[in-house]
């Protein structure tokens, strides 16, 4: 830059880069780019249809949240939602349609089901599914989406939804100015009224005829609920549909900063030694080698074979986020480097198979000697389907399909059909079963459990009443017949599990 000659201080330099502050030139400060996904710009703006499907989501989540319960007001709500997100929000994409019809039929689940353990995966199943739907309104594809544009979306959708109620509004905002005829009209009511409430106080004080028509049983504390409520829906569905008519994200690619070559193998070859120590303990424990220390320990191996079943969980799932984060940060530019983090990855994901089935037969041992909870069967459920996403990531590994980012998009879509078969089999039912087919062989039963579950597995308690001993019998009955024989729910809080089990005790009990 010395050989440019400065007119005057504050010049700048022909690339932009640079300004003379009298005695040198000084580089300009520039912020970085925000990133793309905060990019707040739409596509269309808002009409009046928009605005009035947001106010009427508001107006049926108002229903729904006012009875703190899930029930036909909250899937109402949903489905609503999805309705009209679908006439006035400008999904284009196929997939954006099918998306959201699936969050619909997870929203049917709050009516179906009682039990927490659905209601609530369903809520951020349906939570979920609607974010997806908007931020693939107009291209892309969930089955071609890697982790970090994934969090991009996310935070993208999360910038639409703060900015949702400024879009709805703007309807509103682009008829101020055709409203100054009416300004004369607010001016006088400003007027008006003090002097009308002063005049109306006096004659009430004079007339108690007159005074009763002020007498207007009002309670604030509910009134400012429902508004709240209201706006908390109105709010949500603003967001959405902003998120359906924003400017769609484009590809977005890892970090460009990449882990040492050598720093990401050795960290799976640590992994990959730690899992073969463990395999070698099942091997000991198996042909009776390690009885000196399970006896030191104060345990016996009948103990030692129902322990440990969540830590293993534990492990199968930090190993599966550690594997796709080296896969995702390693520098692995050459072939060597790869076909090395192929053999360690491949050999971690057979070694937590390993400890994933070790988990699971464990598990299977425990509920054996001590009966089934929700608990148990969701571990159950778990550790099957982590089976399932290491498979997955073995065949990303391989490279089984090599154009599209395939893997997180398979791994959500396996979570939701886990999900809705959950739905459909109804587990605290199957609880049930599981108990009772355990108590014929076991002659006990945990009526005490039993009767900690929701109204879904009420008709199955009362029918397996015929498949136990007299014994048992009454602990079932206590479990099952507890709850109210009649139904009387409103239409919001209107719950058809809740239904059936009160059907079931009227008949049953």
């Amino acid at each position: 830059m010395a050989d440019v000659t400065p007119a005057h201080v504050g010049q700048l330099s022909p690339d932009g880069r640079w300004r003379w502050d009298g005695t040198s030139w000084q580089p300009i400060q520039s912020w970085p780019a925000a990133p793309r996904w905060a990019n707040p710009k739409v596509r269309v703006q808002a009409t009046w249809a928009v605005l009035a499907a947001a106010i009427s989501v508001g107006l049926i989540a108002d229903q729904a949240l006012r009875t703190s319960r899930f029930g036909l007001g909250l899937s109402l709500t949903f489905v609503l939602g999805a309705s009209l997100t679908i006439w006035v929000g400008g999904l284009r994409s196929l997939e954006s349609r099918i998306l959201i019809v699936a969050a619909a039929v997870f929203a049917c689940g709050f009516t179906l089901r009682a039990s927490p353990w659905l209601t609530w995966p369903d809520l951020a199943a349906a939570f979920i599914l609607l974010g997806l739907a908007g931020t693939f309104a107009v291209r892309g594809t969930v089955l071609d989406v890697g982790v970090s544009e994934l969090a991009a979306r996310t935070g993208h959708a999360v910038v639409q939804l703060v900015a949702g109620p400024g879009f709805a509004t703007r309807p509103v905002v682009q008829v101020r100015g055709r409203l100054s005829s009416a300004l004369p009209v607010l001016r006088g009511l400003l007027i008006a009224l003090p002097i009308g409430a002063l005049i109306a106080v006096l004659l009430a004080s004079a007339d108690p005829v007159f005074a009763s028509f002020f007498q207007i049983n009002f309670d604030l504390g509910p009134f400012l609920i429902d508004i709240l409520f209201v706006a908390a829906g109105s709010w949500a569905a603003a967001g959405l549909l902003r998120l359906a008519a924003s400017d769609p994200l484009d590809r977005v690619d890892g970090p460009s900063w990449r882990l040492g070559t050598t720093e990401t193998l050795v960290v799976l070859a640590v992994l990959d030694a730690v899992f073969l120590g463990f395999a070698g303990a099942q091997v000991l424990a198996a042909t009776g080698a390690a009885g000196d220390a399970l006896r030191s320990a104060g345990i016996t191996y009948a103990d030692y074979a129902r322990s440990g079943f969540f830590q293993l969980l534990w492990v199968a799932g930090i190993t599966l986020a550690l594997l796709i984060l080296f896969s995702r940060i390693g520098n692995l530019s050459n072939r060597k480097s790869r076909r090395a983090f192929l053999v360690l990855a491949l050999t971690a994901i057979t070694l937590t198979l390993m400890i994933d089935v070790v988990a699971f037969r464990r598990l299977s041992l425990y509920e054996e000697a001590y009966g089934f909870t929700m608990l148990r069967l969701y571990s159950h459920v778990f550790a099957v389907w982590v089976g399932l996403v290491f498979v997955l990531l073995a065949a990303d590994f391989a490279g089984v399909w090599r154009s599209p980012r395939w893997f997180v998009g398979a791994t959500v879509v396996s979570a939701l059909v886990v999900l809705l078969g959950l739905n459909v089999a109804n587990p605290e039912a199957l609880v049930v079963a599981f108990n009772t087919a355990h108590a014929q062989t076991s002659h006990k039963i945990d009526g005490q459990y039993l009767a900690e579950l929701s109204s879904d597995a009420a008709p199955a308690l009362i029918d397996s009443r015929a498949q136990l001993e007299p014994a048992l019998r009454e602990h079932v009955t206590g479990a099952a017949c507890a709850g109210p024989r009649t139904y009387g729910a409103s239409w919001a809080a209107f719950n058809f599990a809740e239904l059936q089990a009160a059907d079931a005790r009227r008949n049953g009990c």
